[in-house]
């Protein structure tokens, strides 16, 4: 009889512990399975952060790109104007009194720059009776008569020197919002990236 009891009291034994071992691995899976619920969010937030970031750095690629574009046309068109101003002083200096021929072959170049001064708000201070001369077309074949032109020649120069050093400071203040706005694009993706 002792022998059955031996038995059976090893049996149960082997049995609880069987049991116990199956709470402790049960009681395991479920602290795990838990651990992983709250792993699998933050991976699912992680995720949605990292595209929220990629869709931010997206947009301000693209908008860098519209800016960088508008920088280009716009300082391509005052080293334009600054470049035609320089040609059209040269022409009109050459001579210590510049003839009406030499204003109207400048003419051109003379009214593109006053409108691109006037679009962007440069040229204040220059009399408008100056203005006025530059941007006035022969009507009908018939030219500016010499007197005028002879009245204002001083003023022309004047006016054409005062573009000219306007847009060299209109191009300058370009460049430095370029670069400013070149930083902050760089910045604000490294910021990301980190």
């Amino acid at each position: 009889a002792c022998f059955c009891k031996d038995t059976t009291k090893e049996k149960l034994e082997a049995i609880q512990k069987g049991e116990d071992e199956k709470a402790s691995l049960n009681a395991d899976i479920a602290e795990l399975s838990s651990k992983r619920d709250g792993l699998d969010r933050t991976i699912q937030e992680t995720l949605d952060d990292i595209n929220l970031q990629e869709l931010s750095m997206k947009q301000a690629s693209q908008e860098r790109a519209e800016a960088l574009t508008l920088y280009q046309t716009n300082t391509a068109d005052l080293q334009s104007a600054i470049d035609s101003l320089e040609g059209a002083l040269k022409t009109l200096k050459a001579s210590k009194t510049p003839s009406f021929a030499q204003v109207k072959t400048v003419s051109n170049t003379v009214r593109t720059a006053v409108l691109l001064a006037d679009t962007l708000g440069l040229g204040g201070g220059v009399d408008k009776k100056v203005i006025a001369f530059v941007q006035q077309e022969p009507s009908n074949g018939n030219e500016v008569p010499m007197e005028d032109y002879d009245f204002h020649s001083n003023g022309i120069l004047a006016l054409l020197e005062k573009l000219q050093n306007d847009f060299r400071a209109e191009k300058v203040s370009t460049d430095k919002i370029e670069a400013d706005s070149l930083t902050e694009f760089e910045m604000f993706t490294q910021a990301k990236t980190d």
